[in-house]
């Protein structure tokens, strides 16, 4: 299921020393003597707790370097290329439609020009360059980030578990406790689960983009636009090699982790053997 925000979360509160627990990734006291169920069911979900930021964290880590690396192959790559490719339209010895595919023609064009500053980069790891954030994903990218949760914002819910409800948990008391407190942990189970498949699309977006960045920029370096004017032959061929390269460069930036509405995206060949 996608990330989503509710209308309402109804009825839940934390004290405020609780809040600040949770929003610092402190563990409560448990309310339940050792050696009784609910004292297992507590320390249970406080595990859950630790393995899910940690693997939020992990997650964070890489969409903030595969953001550093999108930004680096247009600036280093695909600025060069539209210059290029400019320069070669005005003395018409080639056009966009000549040198890259459909599919990298409209990715190329989709792309912002010029620096982006890191706030704007934000969402680009999971949502592809040039992507916005919906209203729908902010909570769920803000959280990413930073791993705030409050009762006080739009609720964050991943896989249809609220996780600021989940994570409250730690404070139930009660004779049902016990088992508000397991089905919190199996539910915070499934959001890691969600982020460990986040984190594997992130990986392989991120080497696929290493790959064409390198490759697209030993071909660019060899290619002059005088070159066209003594034997166009040669250039144009090495021009369809780069164009080829530029196309799937532009693609693979676009490429979402996550669809609008917080689904995992599917993973496109070659990307998905």
């Amino acid at each position: 299921m996608p990330f989503f925000l509710p209308f309402a979360l109804g009825g839940l509160a934390l004290a405020a020393l609780g809040l600040k627990r949770v929003l610092e990734g402190q563990s409560p006291r448990s309310a339940f003597p050792e050696g009784t169920g609910a004292h297992a069911a507590w320390q249970r979900h406080q595990q859950a707790l630790s393995t899910l930021r940690a693997t939020r964290q992990r997650v964070n880590a890489l969409a903030l370097r595969y953001s550093e690396r999108q930004e680096r192959a247009r600036l280093d790559t695909v600025e060069p290329f539209r210059a290029l490719l400019a320069r070669l339209e005005r003395w018409e010895h080639a056009s966009a439609a000549q040198v890259l595919t459909p599919g990298g023609h409209a990715a190329l064009q989709a792309l912002p020009e010029g620096p982006a500053p890191r706030a704007t980069r934000q969402a680009w790891a999971v949502l592809g360059v040039g992507t916005p954030a919906s209203s729908s994903l902010a909570a769920v990218l803000t959280w990413l980030e930073k791993g705030w949760l409050s009762e006080e914002e739009p609720p964050v819910v991943v896989d249809g578990v609220s996780l600021f409800a989940a994570a409250s948990e730690g404070s139930a008391t009660g004779p049902e406790a016990a088992q508000a407190l397991e089905a919190a942990r199996e539910g915070l189970g499934r959001v890691v689960a969600f982020l460990e498949a986040l984190h594997t699309r992130l990986s392989a977006l991120d080497a696929r983009v290493a790959t064409l960045h390198g490759r697209a920029s030993v071909q660019l370096a060899y290619l002059d636009p005088a070159s066209f004017d003594e034997d166009p032959a040669e250039p144009r061929e090495r021009l369809l090699r780069l164009g080829h390269l530029m196309s799937a460069l532009a693609e693979a930036l676009r490429q979402p982790a996550l669809e609008p509405n917080g689904a995992l995206a599917p993973l496109p060949e070659p990307l998905a053997e």
